[in-house]
């Protein structure tokens, strides 16, 4: 998928899964989306579509959308190939990486004690 365009892979220990970024270079979700996985220490390749010339980027959006039934926003991230969301919202992209979260209590008790 997207063999016509060369990536730029980014290290990281977690590297279970094929994960790959279509960004923007301007994009500061897709900036946090990015941050967010080195963070986490997944490796990934992404790129930035508007840095590309116009043709391979029309032909990346058809295969997007011809895969996935979508029209191309920013960020996407595409997992294994497979799985995919638009756009960069934490609990979704944690969801779709398999990341558990713990949930926290948003107002924690006067007196310290936790809350179940």
């Amino acid at each position: 998928m997207f063999e016509q365009v060369e990536f730029t892979a980014v290290p990281g220990t977690k590297t279970e899964h094929d994960i790959a970024i279509l960004a923007l270079s301007t994009c500061g979700f897709c900036k946090r989306g990015m941050e967010f996985l080195q963070a986490q220490h997944f490796a990934y390749r992404f790129i930035y579509l508007d840095l590309i010339p116009p043709e391979l980027k029309q032909k990346v959006k058809e295969e997007f959308k011809a895969k996935f039934q979508s029209s191309l926003s920013y960020p996407a991230l595409v997992l294994d190939r497979q799985k995919m969301t638009i756009g960069f919202i934490k609990r979704q992209w944690e969801e779709l990486l398999g990341i558990s979260t713990e949930e926290i209590p948003e107002v924690l008790p006067s007196d310290g004690t936790e809350v179940d």
